[in-house]
């Protein structure tokens, strides 16, 4: 694609690539520039710059009727026409505060338009499928692992301004000049950041933070004001608006390792730890015994692979699973 340097706004926004991707017009220029920030996170902020620079000079043609356009001109040529005249001299323009009203009323009336007609935000959505771990980079610098079956929206006009559905890992991009605040949303909870490093999992009728360096607010839709420091973990639901777990972790790979192509337990009962598999992959889990539920087991579980997963679980706790459609089913050896 394009090799050139970019030191400068004036680069970004003279170059058709740059205008594409701000535009969307073209999907190799789209993935280009977003491979481009991911590589340049120092010069995000000049990126976005230059984006609200050509966003704000695309000028859309349908803004004003042609009607408009000439009723207003035809107007202005009759206040010209009625301007008083004194021994055929005429009233300078910066002169003449009537004039001057009437030609800022005509720039007020096109700015409005052209700010009403570029302001419409789109509604930008990231998906990763079941099996799948997807890596994206935000427009402002902020990396984001988005786990198995989860989904990521934001509004292009605001793109610190998140809502999830499963699971993601966020590395949030400071804004030391600025202090712009990071907001992820879930359904029960928001999470307000400057810049850190944080997990979320939105399951089950229930949202689970944790936090790996950084300090995070929590706003719980109860009402209630949390704040977290490196290596706490809180599970709320709004559903039976509780708090459903509130420590302080020392294992944080326990959390995080998913992003690593693995699920690790420690001594966790094989009931939880299908419930992973469940949340990665989309099966149904089945036990045949109530009693295999509660089978502890300790060790790393690939994500890549269900099949290699599966003869893993099956060493570790001592028992057979059988595949049958999009069932899993666990039974006792």
């Amino acid at each position: 694609m394009n090799s050139k340097a970019y030191n400068k706004i004036e680069d970004f926004v003279n170059d058709p690539s740059f205008i594409n991707w701000v535009n969307k017009s073209q999907l190799t220029d789209v993935k280009f520039w977003e491979h481009w920030m991911y590589q340049n996170p120092d010069r995000n902020q000049m990126v976005l710059d230059a984006k609200s620079i050509v966003l704000g000079i695309s000028f859309n043609k349908i803004q004003l009727s042609e009607d408009k356009v000439n009723d207003a001109w035809a107007t202005f040529e009759q206040d010209i026409k009625k301007s008083p005249k004194k021994d055929s001299y005429q009233i300078p323009f910066y002169k003449n505060r009537k004039l001057q009203s009437i030609a800022a009323t005509l720039l007020l009336f096109v700015a409005i338009s052209v700010v009403y007609f570029n302001n419409k935000s789109t509604t930008i959505i990231h998906k990763a499928a079941f099996g799948e771990v997807a890596d994206i980079s935000l427009p402002d610098g902020t990396r984001v692992k988005l786990n198995s079956n989860s989904t990521l929206s934001y509004e292009d006009s605001n793109v610190r301004d998140i809502f999830l559905e499963g699971e993601a890992y966020f590395n949030v991009e400071k804004k030391p000049t600025t202090k712009a605040k990071f907001i992820v949303r879930t359904n029960d909870l928001n999470i307000k950041v400057f810049g850190t490093a944080f997990n979320v999992n939105n399951r089950k009728s229930k949202t689970k933070v944790f936090l790996e360096e950084g300090n995070i607010s929590l706003t719980l839709k109860n009402g209630t004001e949390k704040k977290m420091t490196p290596g706490d973990l809180l599970s709320y639901s709004y559903d039976n608006n509780v708090i459903i777990e509130e420590t302080k972790l020392i294992r944080s790979e326990l959390q995080i390792s998913w992003k690593n192509g693995s699920l690790i337990f420690d001594r966790s009962t094989l009931e939880s730890a299908m419930q992973d598999i469940e949340d990665t992959y989309g099966f149904e889990v089945i036990f045949k015994e109530d009693s295999t539920k509660k089978t502890l087991i300790t060790g790393a579980l690939p994500t890549q692979n269900l099949e290699i997963c599966i003869k893993t679980i099956e060493k570790s706790a001592n028992v057979s699973i059988v595949k049958e459609n999009n069932k899993l089913y666990i039974h006792k050896n």
